[in-house]
């Protein structure tokens, strides 16, 4: 079993001397237990003053947490209590502190996982304390407020244009167990699907919700409405709970209109969209607003050897819809945008790299700013069951199997009929599976004139 990594704690008060005594109770309920502190600091976070602590483990085996339990709030870490220690507001003299420890004015821990491919990184302690309100009321709140945090966790040097990120939050809905905001290159989604599969994938597997077996449910507050998600769950020989498959079914999804002709600057069409100056776009709705184009009519096949090519014909048609086709979403106008395109690979079977040649689709979503899904994008294989649904080329309850760019593969199908406000729409499942790949602790030094985040490309 391995040493569990260092913690930070941040303790909060009225003044000074109510965070201190904060941290001495806090101290006090764990003098059986082999955490230390090594480090202490007082910082101006983005909560306002605070007392930051970093505590290590000195014993000769990992506390574990039990199965079970709720969902840890975004701002705490779960780790064994510390054990008492000198006052906080002692000189370093550890010898395990470090200047990056030292000069470390935020500090965040998360999760990464990928599904598919697509990266999901999980904001377990660090981001802003969010309002308690509706979510669509802090999905604003955190656009105006806590940005900063998002380019933080998202940007350069700790991720990359296509970095993938997540926060949860205690939800507002009474129906809801778990609020969450999804975070990407350019603000925030309304809803993810293999944020949803990676996201019950880590609460399951690391012990922050409680796990049932075979099956555990978990109802998650989206900007775009309630998705409820069920995991197959096993006991692991490890002794732990483990995910086998992820399914969750997702907000009401419809067509909103065919054959949008579209002539994107500067992309070469191809086929029939050749002959005729202008490509055929679909418009649809699985949680957000993809166009949906065919690869053919592109000249291009979904392989990662095209994918600069598929980015920009993607960026190009996205930006023609957000510019003449501003969509209205039948209940919440903050969700009436076009948040990217799908492009379509109808003939899989002949995937240039050998791949995904049993799928029936393969596709590839650029979305948000020039982004490329590495998954088969869960809200958007939900656009395209409802597109196939509406053109009749899929019926409720038969299996789509819908590859992205990497050759992995979500199972979907349409479950049948439902209504999102006045418009007709369907529910979709999607099902897939995510993985753990790594425990990551971030700083931000004050030192640093690029520790806020970038981007370069």
């Amino acid at each position: 079993m391995t040493t569990p990594q260092p913690v930070i704690r941040t303790y909060r008060g009225r003044d000074r001397r109510a965070a201190e005594e904060a941290y001495r109770i806090d101290a006090a309920q764990a003098a059986t237990t082999a955490w230390f502190p090594v480090a202490h600091r007082w910082v101006d976070d983005w909560n306002g003053h605070a007392l930051s602590v970093v505590f290590e483990f000195r014993g000769s085996a990992a506390v574990e947490a039990p199965i079970g339990g709720a969902a840890a709030p975004a701002t705490s870490i779960a780790a064994a209590p510390p054990a008492p220690s000198p006052s906080p507001t002692a000189p370093y003299g550890s010898a395990t502190t470090s200047a990056a420890r030292a000069h470390a004015r935020v500090t965040m821990q998360a999760i990464d996982l990928h599904c598919a491919g697509e990266p999901l990184r999980l904001i377990r302690s660090g981001f802003p304390e969010v309002p308690h309100a509706p979510i669509l009321e802090r999905r604003r709140w955190v656009l105006e407020h806590a940005d900063h945090a998002r380019q933080v966790a998202m940007f350069e040097p700790r991720g990359h244009r296509d970095m993938y990120g997540a926060v949860l939050l205690p939800p507002h809905r009474p129906d809801a167990d778990i609020a969450v905001l999804f975070m990407h290159n350019e603000g925030y989604s309304t809803m993810c699907g293999h944020g949803v599969i990676a996201i019950t994938t880590a609460l399951v597997e690391e012990r922050l919700f409680a796990a049932s077996l075979p099956e555990t449910t978990i109802r998650y507050e989206t900007p775009a409405g309630l998705v409820t998600a069920r995991a197959a769950v096993r006991a692991g020989a490890w002794g732990g709970p483990e995910v086998e498959r992820v399914r969750f079914t997702n907000v009401p999804s419809y067509l909103v209109a065919k054959d949008i002709p579209l002539r994107p600057e500067g992309i070469e069409l191809h086929g029939g969209a050749a002959a005729g100056g202008a490509i055929r776009v679909d418009l649809a709705f699985g949680g957000a607003y993809y166009g949906i184009v065919s690869a053919a009519d592109l000249g291009l096949r979904v392989v990662p050897a095209q994918a600069d090519r598929l980015t920009r014909a993607g960026a190009a048609i996205t930006e023609l819809l957000r510019r003449h086709h501003r969509p209205v979403h039948p209940t919440d106008p903050d969700l009436g945008f076009v948040y990217g395109t799908i492009i379509v690979d109808e003939v899989p079977a002949s995937s240039p790299d050998g791949k995904a040649r049993d799928a029936d689709l393969r596709n590839v979503t650029i979305f948000a700013d020039a982004e490329v899904d590495r998954s088969p994008c869960g809200s958007g294989t939900s656009a395209l069951l409802a597109q196939r649904f509406s053109r009749g080329s899929v019926t409720a309850g038969q299996d789509l199997v819908n590859a992205g760019i990497t050759g992995e593969s979500f199972s979907a199908r349409v479950e049948g009929p439902a209504r999102l406000g006045a418009q007709e729409a369907v529910t979709t499942s999607i099902e897939g599976t995510a993985y753990v790949t790594g425990y990551a602790q971030f700083l931000v030094d004050d030192r640093d004139p690029l520790g806020n985040g970038f981007l370069l490309r």
